[in-house]
């Protein structure tokens, strides 16, 4: 069995293959482009959000800086080093023994024993 095919019966099959290999080859160009699109979507997305919170980041930093400076400027109000304490008591003291020895020195003068 053989076929014959007159030449426009063997163009018209060419170009309906020719025809539906370009079909199919734009039909798949366009997944592959709308399936990169959804990617680069996403990733902007990704971006923007990386963006933002970077941005709270950078807020928090700053109100964190903002606190601590406060604090740095109202701890001499807060507390009371070590060293200004033993100072204090040492001069409370001291006027105490001065107190005590004058307190002595009338009593001996009145003439009662201490």
């Amino acid at each position: 069995m053989t076929f014959q095919l007159e030449p426009y019966q063997v163009f018209i099959i060419l170009s309906t293959a020719i025809g539906a290999i370009v079909g199919m080859i734009k039909i798949m160009g366009n997944q592959i482009n709308k399936n990169i699109q959804q990617n680069f979507e996403s990733t902007n997305q990704k971006i923007e959000e990386v963006s933002r919170q970077a941005v709270k980041g950078q807020e928090e930093v700053r109100e964190l800086e903002r606190k601590f400076l406060e604090f740095k400027a109202d701890m001499p109000f807060r507390y009371i080093a070590r060293d200004d304490y033993i100072r204090g008591q040492t001069v409370i003291e001291a006027k105490l023994d001065a107190v005590a020895e004058k307190l002595e020195k009338v009593q001996i003068k009145q003439g009662i024993k201490p």
